[in-house]
């Protein structure tokens, strides 16, 4: 599945959240969005919930595989994708151990979901140490793996985004970091937007950890750019099929 957001904005209350933006999300690769907070800071919340059919934005349009989400189906994109971590939407109860957020993903999915599943679960994971500590106080790479791997697992889904991977502290240019988490999930085959600060994306460019296959884009800039080994548009090729 291919995810791609062209000229979207989203303004809340009148206030302007998201400026005309465009992401790519492909199958297999890390898309790298680079964002200025905005009003209230809500910007990769709004940004995260458009490209994934939760929100209907105010302008521009998301695509779904060469399709318009908007005689597509929103319902279906939601089903395909995950948020991870977002916060008021998806994060965990802050006071509640690991193990008791991966029961509850273990238990939604219609998998085995008692404590010993839950425990071997995280074993698999590399995590179980971590399976009595509340979610608010879990390492940042440790949180953002769990999460991302329990969102991942999900029957369906296809793409996740991770909105301010980087809000709980941490490096990301630290071996097991978020980004090398985002890796993990990718060369899964989903497709992966992380979406952080311009002054993180800053920092993981500076340190050379973008891959030749890896995407980018940026707030306020409205179209994203089609790398020259991704093949066209579904569109385009309906075109070209018919000539």
């Amino acid at each position: 599945m291919e995810i791609e957001a062209q000229d979207v904005s989203v303004r809340v209350g009148g206030a302007d959240v998201l400026p005309p933006t465009g992401v790519l999300v492909a199958a297999g690769r890390r898309t790298l969005v680079a964002l200025d907070a905005g009003a209230d800071g809500q910007a990769p919340v709004a940004l995260a919930l458009a490209l994934t059919g939760r929100l209907v934005p105010t302008g521009g349009r998301v695509l779904v595989s060469g399709h318009d989400v908007g005689l597509w189906g929103r319902g279906e994109l939601r089903s395909r994708t995950a948020v991870v971590d977002v916060p008021g939407v998806s994060d965990p109860d802050p006071v509640l151990p690991l193990r008791a957020a991966v029961t509850e993903e273990l238990r939604a999915a219609g998998r085995p979901a008692g404590r010993a599943d839950a425990r071997a679960w995280l074993a698999d994971e590399g995590l179980e140490d971590l399976a009595d500590v509340p979610a608010r106080d879990l390492p940042p790479s440790a949180r953002t793996r769990a999460l991302a791997a329990l969102a991942a697992g999900r029957p369906g889904v296809e793409a996740l985004v991770l909105a301010r991977p980087d809000r709980g502290g941490g490096d990301a240019r630290a071996s097991g970091g978020w980004w090398d988490v985002a890796a993990e999930v990718a060369a899964r085959g989903l497709g992966v937007a992380v979406l952080v600060p311009r002054a993180e994306a800053a920092l993981l460019e500076g340190a050379g950890l973008l891959r030749p296959a890896d995407l980018r884009a940026a707030a306020g800039v409205a179209r994203a750019a089609r790398p020259g080994d991704l093949p066209p548009r579904p569109t385009e090729i309906a075109v070209e099929a018919t000539l």
